[in-house]
């Protein structure tokens, strides 16, 4: 991952997102912490830099922070 204190980064609305894509996204994780896949994520917040759009929240689990990229179709 790139130096997160060296990119231009902008808050953006997490909530903005369809209800199903809010679900999914909250859904469909990767906890460092636990090693497990798919455990959800609460209290999201979402994020975009020149290069890479992500969501930041907290593990269900074990209430640590967790990181989801999110990699967007140009096919609009």
């Amino acid at each position: 991952m790139t130096d997160i204190l060296a990119e231009d980064v902008v808050n953006r609305d997490f909530f903005a997102r369809s209800e199903e894509e809010q679900r999914d996204f909250l859904a469909q994780t990767w906890c460092n912490h636990c090693m497990e896949v798919d455990l959800g994520m609460i209290n999201p917040r979402e994020f975009e830099s020149k290069d890479r759009v992500w969501i930041e929240g907290d593990c269900v689990k074990c209430g640590q922070s967790t990181v989801t990229e999110i990699v967007e179709d140009d096919d609009e």
